[in-house]
């Protein structure tokens, strides 16, 4: 990738790239169609426009957690579907979320991760139930992470990291507005603050500790330009203990996006 920034042109090219991608993957497949998790946010409203560009048979889970979930997403992501006249679900996550929590035995577990470790029931909740339509009815799962979520490891192993298939993975932040703009998502879906949506109140860049616009120049000169953290905070003139912070987040969380690992047992 030479520049974070596209032009027309380049984004144009990566649009037809990631359709052509999607073709292949499920041709290959064997599937009929593909699935997604869709949030009424950026990331998965894209995916879903170039899903339905790219092949006939797509089908969109909205997978609310009443209580956290705002009206407004909710609604957001069922217009979306209509307009593409994409077939679709609404499937509240509470009920189950609800009969773990009941079942598992809390108290025996330090309770100083028990937020995060309950947050991250959701987006594993989400994707069981997108493996369940892909299994029922001969899918292929899509998933709607970003390269900036990815390169950080900013989402849940086996939740929202869970896909067959990650067609706009390579695709920063940044990249990501730059291409809904260009095939007309909604300003209003475009303009909205990131959020997972794990707890009321939660925004992806509260929990990051920076803007996206600056996490993705300082992840583009660490992976794409292949400069030193040193290097990195002097070029952006950037606090150095922020480019520590990011390029440590990135190191620690490599697991997530990696093929679990098995010992060497033969020569």
């Amino acid at each position: 990738m030479k520049n974070l920034i596209l032009t027309e042109k380049e984004i144009k090219s990566c649009k037809e790239g990631i359709e052509e991608f999607i073709r292949k993957e499920l041709r290959e497949s064997g599937r009929k169609g593909g699935v997604l998790g869709l949030s009424g946010g950026i990331d998965s409203s894209l995916t879903l426009k170039l899903a339905v560009d790219a092949v006939d048979d797509i089908y969109a889970l909205i997978l609310p957690e009443e209580g956290i979930t705002s009206k407004e997403d909710i609604q957001d992501a069922e217009n979306l579907a209509k307009e593409f006249s994409v077939d679709y679900s609404i499937i509240p996550i509470n009920g189950v979320f609800n009969s773990i929590k009941k079942a598992f035995p809390w108290e025996f577990f330090k309770s100083e991760k028990l937020k995060i470790s309950k947050a991250n029931l959701k987006p594993r909740i989400r994707m069981l139930f997108n493996y369940l339509v892909a299994n029922l009815d001969d899918r292929i799962v899509l998933g709607t992470s970003n390269r900036t979520e990815i390169l950080l490891g900013y989402m849940t192993k086996y939740g929202d990291g869970a896909a067959d298939i990650e067609p706009i993975g390579n695709l920063y932040k940044t990249q990501i507005r730059q291409m809904a703009g260009y095939v007309e998502i909604p300003e209003k879906i475009i303009k909205k603050i990131p959020t997972a949506g794990l707890w009321k109140g939660q925004t992806d860049e509260g929990e990051l500790g920076a803007r996206y616009e600056d996490i993705d120049k300082i992840l583009f000169s660490l992976v794409d330009e292949n400069l030193s953290v040193a290097e990195t905070a002097k070029k952006l003139k950037f606090n150095p203990d922020l480019v520590k912070k990011i390029h440590r987040r990135m190191m620690e969380n490599r697991h997530k996006s990696e093929t679990p690992q098995s010992p060497v047992l033969f020569d």
